[in-house]
């Protein structure tokens, strides 16, 4: 959820495995409902940090899967999944369930579809079902997978890990690795006969189990964003004659996921290009339409750079009392990266951030609107809590999100070694010849994977997924320019299904729903009403650019 704390400067309204499940580990629309072998569906209302648009009558259900799947004759654990489900409201040429996974690693899908409800069946359409999950560890699917013991510890992590989240210097970088073997170490201590099991392979079993459980049809139907696109291209992989419909939103490279030590380089290759479309359309848009508008797009981009490299040398003064290093100030433009159409303009804009930076105005701010902007930039370090939606205040903090971490550790092993060795290959030409921010990003990932990369998960996949032909065509969308989940990753995977078909979309930012594109919400529906698939190579436009700049219409 994307807090506006702008007016000016004035603050606005923020419009049974051994389970050591911790504080408050149950969501409230979860509580009470006994885990089945079977899905036994009961009636259940959105708790009060899931509010969505419309009134659904939601259904949920708790499910009991084998911890692990491959060992069911000689290991009877299990481990306790929560689902929820809105029913079709379309009768007609009924298409059965739907489900659909929001990415993370680590988000709540329960709560995704309880927010979500609306925009997905507009999506989809009305004759499906529509079926949500919290993944291994997430949410109210117990046991919690938690790395701190107590609310005050992971708040403590939180605080500490916002000023060194993004790389400023080897020192940083150390007291990042020491901040993350403290977790690993906590991740053991809270959840360690757990950790095993909570990977992306369980997941996909998880999946197939319940489209099963479900009674429609054995086929998956299936929408996935960002990691979403993981377990959707691991499941055709590992069931590949068990696919009806299964398209990615925000496509990430599958082999690459399990397999590539320098797997988030190429990942976040894209970043500035999207950085580059903000300074573009900012000109575009004249100082009426962007706040950090300047006489050409190169004095805009150089005025970016003179302000990030004074924060760099001395944290910018935010209110009375409070400062913002380099660190947090990265963290605020990459998440703006992410969504452009809700980040760049209006109240919360990045443009008048930016502007405001440059007068030296973060200053004036008051105390309660200092404190919103620290707290929002504190949102966004998704490393240490992965979305704002597992607080949920019936129960207290249900899980804390470091579960995104620790599923990318278990998937990949192959991490670097030592501080070492990472730090001459993020100083290195591969690195920093690729623009602003990829340094930066990577110097979180790959250090956690070091302190549990001994974990032995008995279903992560032992050789890349081979070119597979699946039953029926997947559907891959992809943006031009997505600082996460770059265009060539989903060409990439898409080569290992010989009928998939990679959308294109001419947007900024992270995966094409984050748009308005009328194109691609055309092509997605006719997929789901009846397995079309748009014609290879086809480029659909937005309708509208960012800042309002005027609308492109559509291929």
């Amino acid at each position: 959820m994307r807090l506006s704390f702008w007016s000016t400067i004035v603050l606005v309204t923020y419009s049974s495995a051994q389970s050591n499940a911790p504080f408050g580990s149950d969501g409230g629309a979860f509580v009470g409902i006994t885990p089945g072998s079977t899905f036994a569906w009961l009636p259940c209302k959105p708790p009060a940090s899931a509010q969505g648009r419309g009134n659904y009558n939601f259904e949920c259900a708790r499910l009991s899967v084998p911890i692990d799947h491959l060992n069911t004759a000689t290991d009877k654990r299990t481990i306790s999944i929560a689902v929820n489900r809105v029913r079709a409201s379309n009768s007609k040429n009924y298409q059965g369930p739907l489900f659909m996974n929001p990415g993370g690693p680590g988000d709540s899908g329960t709560d995704f579809l309880f927010k979500n409800a609306a925009s997905l069946i507009s999506q989809v359409g009305d004759n499906y079902d529509i079926v949500s999950w919290d993944p291994r560890g997430v949410g109210s699917s117990l046991p919690a997978l938690s790395c701190f013991a107590d609310p005050a510890s992971r708040a403590e992590a939180l605080q500490e890990g916002e000023h060194i989240y993004l790389y400023n210097s080897n020192d940083t970088l150390a007291q990042l690795a020491t901040l993350q073997q403290t977790i690993a170490t906590g991740c053991q201590q809270e959840s360690g006969v757990f950790l095993p099991y909570v990977g992306t392979m369980a997941n996909v079993r998880d999946l197939n189990l319940m489209n099963r459980l479900y009674g429609f049809s054995n086929d998956l139907t299936y929408l996935g964003y960002s990691y979403g696109s993981i377990l959707g291209s691991a499941y055709a992989a590992t069931y590949p004659n068990n696919v009806r419909r299964i398209a990615v939103d925000g496509v990430l490279h599958v082999n690459r996921w399990f397999f590539d030590q320098q797997f988030f380089l190429t990942s976040y290759i894209d970043s500035d290009k999207v950085l580059d479309d903000f300074f573009h359309l900012c000109y575009l848009a004249g100082l009426n339409g962007c706040r950090f508008w300047h006489a050409s797009e190169a004095e805009i981009r150089q005025a970016f750079i003179t302000i990030d490299d004074a924060i760099h040398k001395t944290p910018a003064r935010v209110g009375p009392t409070r400062q913002m290093d380099w660190s947090q100030f990265r963290l605020y433009i990459w998440n703006a990266l992410k969504s452009p159409y809700k980040s760049w303009s209006g109240a919360g804009g990045l443009d008048l951030f930016l502007a405001l930076l440059e007068k030296d105005k973060l200053s004036a701010l008051t105390a309660p609107s200092a404190d919103a902007l620290l707290q929002y930039i504190a949102q966004g370090n998704h490393e240490l809590v992965s979305n704002d939606t597992l607080v949920d205040p019936a129960t207290g903090l249900r899980n804390g999100g470091e579960n995104s971490d620790v599923i990318g550790a278990v998937d990949n092993p192959y991490s670097f070694t030592d501080i070492e060795t990472l730090v001459p290959f993020l100083n290195s030409p591969q690195v920093t010849g690729t623009g602003y921010l990829v340094q930066s990003i990577l110097a979180t990932r790959g250090i956690l994977n070091n302190y549990l990369k001994l974990l032995t998960p008995p279903d992560r996949p032992q050789a890349p997924f081979p070119k597979t032909p699946t039953s029926h065509p997947l559907l891959f969308l992809s943006n031009l320019r997505d600082p996460i989940t770059p265009l060539q990753d989903a060409l990439n995977v898409s080569s290992l299904f010989p009928s998939s078909v990679v959308l294109r979309a001419n947007i900024s930012g992270h995966a094409i729903s984050s748009a308005p594109c009328k194109c691609a919400e055309r092509a997605v529906l006719a997929y789901f009403a009846d397995g079309t698939v748009p014609e290879q190579g086809t480029l659909c436009q937005p309708d509208v650019l960012p800042f309002g700049v005027g609308a492109i219409g559509e291929v």
